[in-house]
């Protein structure tokens, strides 16, 4: 599953100055005629109040695309986060072993999701044990390849808040659910917390974690609970719902 999140043109240019430092590959594509190449970023200059991206230039570049100016051309990389990015824009000179681009409108940030994350019943919860403690700790959202979850310490103010920072393993969890009368037990063998989130506004911490190891009988049942909570999801946005 894909989720594009769009930079506006004028934000793009310390990716682009990020791209320059770090000699980041660029899937260089004219438009409607075929011919891809490899290239980097060699710099970002302000001209007569417009800014341009500038590329190395192709070998051959003029004899194999003598109809250069102001082409279309689409750019394409992966950063340091393993992200893929995209953007069009169009030739506007060769000068040297430069290429000049127009800085594009906009860069679309594209990110890719294993696994589809779905809202599950209210009361689901993930327990575990940790320094010492058994946490009791709400879910938000769950997928076949982990969950995110409220800090119990922070959401009700009777206790700290877990030292939970990204890289921590647990152990022996157990999501508790329901489908519809039925309860559900899920045993993880071990999860990695990925992401650790400071909520300002609810003075709340929410924690990703990752499933890293589980049995076959409970990926099983886990795969069960996602349907059974997309279909609720989809029964209650439905406008024919209780009819």
């Amino acid at each position: 599953m894909e989720f594009v999140n769009r930079i506006p043109g004028d934000k793009t240019v310390p990716v682009f100055q990020e791209l320059q430092s770090r000699r980041t590959p660029i899937r260089f594509h004219v438009l409607g005629r075929g011919y891809e190449r490899l290239t980097i970023v060699t710099g970002v200059e302000s001209r007569d109040g417009r800014v341009f991206i500038l590329v190395d230039l192709p070998n051959r570049f003029k004899k194999d695309v003598p109809d250069w100016a102001g082409k279309r051309v689409q750019l394409e990389f992966t950063d340091k986060d393993r992200i893929s990015h995209s953007c069009r824009t169009e030739i506007h000179q060769v000068e040297g072993d430069d290429l000049w681009l127009v800085l594009p409108s906009h860069l679309d940030r594209i990110q890719r999701r294993r696994h589809f994350r779905v809202e599950p019943p209210p009361g689901t919860r993930i327990l575990f044990s940790f320094q010492g403690r058994n946490v009791e700790a709400p879910v938000l959202n769950i997928s076949l390849g982990g969950g995110l979850v409220i800090s119990p310490g922070i959401r009700k103010g009777t206790a700290e808040p877990l030292a939970l920072q990204a890289g921590t393993i647990l152990y022996d969890l157990l999501l508790v659910g329901s489908m519809e009368e039925a309860k559900v037990e899920v045993g993880i063998k071990t999860a990695e917390v990925v992401r650790v989130e400071k909520i300002p506004e609810t003075k709340r911490i929410n924690f990703a974690v990752q499933f890293s190891r589980m049995s076959k009988e409970g990926q099983a049942v886990l795969e069960q609970f996602i349907y059974y909570s997309q279909r609720r999801l989809l029964r209650k946005r439905s406008p024919l719902a209780g009819t």
